[in-house]
């Protein structure tokens, strides 16, 4: 009905391929480039989904503008907008959009989880079942949706000194006594949770290489190779989670610069024990300085909540 209102594609997909909705349980974003547009959208849908019976939350609805920011922009503090935008924190299904942003508040409430159950790890339980507590209790806190970051090594490495820091405090190592990083990996049977990431990442890139054409993930890697063919910002190139992807597969002599390219790259997905042992060859560093959209540099976002 919405579809039939507003004129929007049925499939949500533009000609070059941006979704312009992502669904997940009972929350649901609406994507335009236009935010009047989104405007019109939400008393329709308010009434429309009344006849399910279901209601929107207006508490919970906003409107997010993505977009880049020059270096001229300040606030009236004089802050600098760019790297600074509101969208940063933005928070979409538990995460921040900005990977950034959210792997410094994840460890935040890491800091806080770990605090919670002090008890916890200073007492006679059995080392083994102290990990298990804390891998239940506090990693999965801090690595909470980490297949969707897309950071640089330095923020990842911030991580990694928080997870070691807690991994002393259960070992009870506290100065002048020291251990190594390698030794304190090897004593409680694990590794960086950085490597981690990395591997979650590749986990869900097969993920969504194996799943339907038009879900929004994928059709989000058709935009971006379609994207190519137009010019890019000016001035210095522009990392982000695709530029980097596209390098690290390179490496394997895997090429993405047009449709097919993807496809290729989707048959080889389907083939899991294969995508498997490609995932120990290339992990892939992933940097979310700035975003790159090329043609669509700004980018409305209404997040309904029903």
């Amino acid at each position: 009905m919405l579809v039939a209102k507003l004129g929007r594609p049925n499939p949500p997909i533009t000609d070059i391929g941006l979704p312009l909705d992502t669904e997940y349980a009972d929350h649901i974003d609406f994507n335009d480039e236009d935010e009047e547009n989104l405007r019109t959208l939400l008393p329709l849908a308010t009434e429309i989904l009344k006849e399910w019976n279901l209601s929107v939350n207006e508490d919970k609805t906003d409107f997010t503008h993505v977009y880049l920011a020059s270096k001229c922009e300040k606030y009236d503090t004089g802050k600098p907008v760019a790297g600074n935008e509101l969208w940063r924190k933005s928070i979409t299904l538990g995460s921040m959009l900005c990977s950034k942003e959210d792997i410094s508040r994840r460890i935040s409430l890491g800091y806080a989880a770990f605090s919670r159950y002090q008890k916890a790890w200073t007492s006679k339980i059995p080392l083994n079942k102290r990990l298990l507590l804390y891998e239940a209790l506090v990693v999965s806190v801090m690595m909470y949706n980490s297949c969707c970051w897309a950071a640089s090594k330095s923020v990842l490495n911030k991580l990694d000194v928080v997870h070691r820091r807690h991994l002393r405090s259960i070992l009870n190592y506290v100065f002048p006594n020291i251990i190594s990083n390698e030794n304190l990996y090897r004593r409680c049977n694990t590794e960086p949770l950085s490597v981690r990431v990395k591997r979650n990442l590749w986990r869900m890139l097969g993920h969504v290489l194996r799943g339907p054409e038009d879900c929004p993930a994928y059709t989000s890697l058709v935009l971006a190779i379609n994207t190519l063919q137009y010019p890019g910002r000016v001035g210095r190139p522009q990392s982000n989670l695709f530029t980097l992807l596209k390098h690290d597969l390179s490496n394997q002599d895997i090429f993405l610069k047009i449709l097919n390219d993807l496809l290729y790259l989707r048959n080889l997905a389907f083939n899991k024990v294969l995508w498997r042992s490609m995932q120990y060859n290339s992990f892939f560093v992933c940097f979310w300085e700035r975003l790159d959209y090329s043609v669509v540099n700004l980018l409305t976002i209404c997040n309904l909540e029903l």
